[in-house]
């Protein structure tokens, strides 16, 4: 049986000791798996082994405790919700650790999996607190993938695609190469115009590109329609065969905010087109060497058809 965060949240309101006690799940898996609650109503999730386990880290979001019993000398290791609000986005953690380690061939590997996988998602929850991106987050970080697809085909150097994607590290510009730089904006089809969200977005010497990436949510069944993991999948799929370029993009996905979550193949996107602005010098955008020295931050807005002179192609 797999185990969903709906049937969690249930065994989890079915228990009626909030103040201590557990309840094991029924599922196929190289560890005896239990939820339940550790202390006073904090949720906490604990697996039982024979493998020794080491120490590691809590975070803000969890504390993480282990010790060997000695009743029978297994190890058990729990996980322990800090954050009510998080109960929700908890159920979801609690699954997908439960599912990343159950094709583990043997206890140590599973263990290893379910370690990783944790600070994973210790990492994603210290970015944002609902553990999942939003949907703004989410469309624009769909828009730098498809981009960066497309880029991919016009090098001759993939390394050098994914190192120039500067996005996931809050540079001032979304990417940034040797021969120019690169701002994507991912938007609706029938948008007609785009915030510029800081005086450095647009703020570069040399000249560069503002991409305009026009996409939609549509329902599932559309023709051409992508989910962002159907996405993150082509890309790493293409990466299959450079271990440096690949282990790059997994590690700037993470630093994005991103891990491989079911909730992201279930939504469906539509990509039309992509519209491409050159900024040179006499594009209109506003720097901190074209304002007031008193003012030190500000975002606004540009129409596109305003822009139809830069348009290239």
């Amino acid at each position: 049986m797999k185990i969903t965060p709906e049937i969690l949240q249930q065994q989890w309101d079915s228990i009626s000791y909030k103040d201590g006690g557990f309840l094991q799940i029924d599922i196929q898996h190289p560890f005896e798996w239990h939820i339940g609650y550790q202390s006073i109503s904090q949720r906490t999730l604990l697996l039982v082994c024979n493998t020794a386990i080491n120490t590691f880290e809590s975070s803000k979001s969890m504390a993480v405790s282990r010790r060997r019993r000695e009743t029978d000398n297994r190890w058990t290791l729990t996980i322990e919700l800090l954050r009510d609000e998080q109960q929700d986005v908890f159920a979801i953690l609690c699954c997908d650790i439960i599912e990343y380690s159950r094709t583990a061939t043997d206890e140590k590997e599973a263990l290893a999996l379910v370690i990783s996988r944790y600070r994973q998602w210790s990492r994603l929850l210290e970015l944002q607190k609902s553990g999942l991106m939003d949907e703004r987050v989410r469309k624009g970080l769909l828009g730098e993938l498809l981009f960066l697809e497309q880029h991919m085909d016009c090098v001759d150097s993939v390394l050098n695609a994914v190192q120039g994607w500067s996005g996931a590290e809050a540079a001032d510009q979304d990417f940034i190469y040797l021969d120019g730089w690169y701002e994507i904006k991912s938007i609706g089809a029938s948008a007609t115009s785009i915030t510029i969200s800081s005086l450095e977005q647009l703020d570069c010497k040399d000249t560069g590109e503002l991409v305009i990436m026009r996409i939609d949510r549509v329902a599932p069944d559309k023709t051409c329609a992508v989910s962002l993991n159907d996405v993150v999948y082509r890309i790493s799929d293409r990466l299959s065969s450079h271990t440096e370029a690949l282990d790059l993009f997994r590690n700037k996905l993470a630093a994005y905010g991103y891990i491989d979550l079911q909730e992201y193949s279930e939504q469906k996107y539509y990509y039309s087109t992509m519209q491409r602005y050159s900024v040179d010098k006499s594009f209109p955008r506003l720097t901190s060497h074209s304002v007031p020295a008193e003012i030190i931050a500000l975002h606004y807005e540009l129409s596109l058809p305003a822009l139809k002179n830069w348009l290239k192609g």
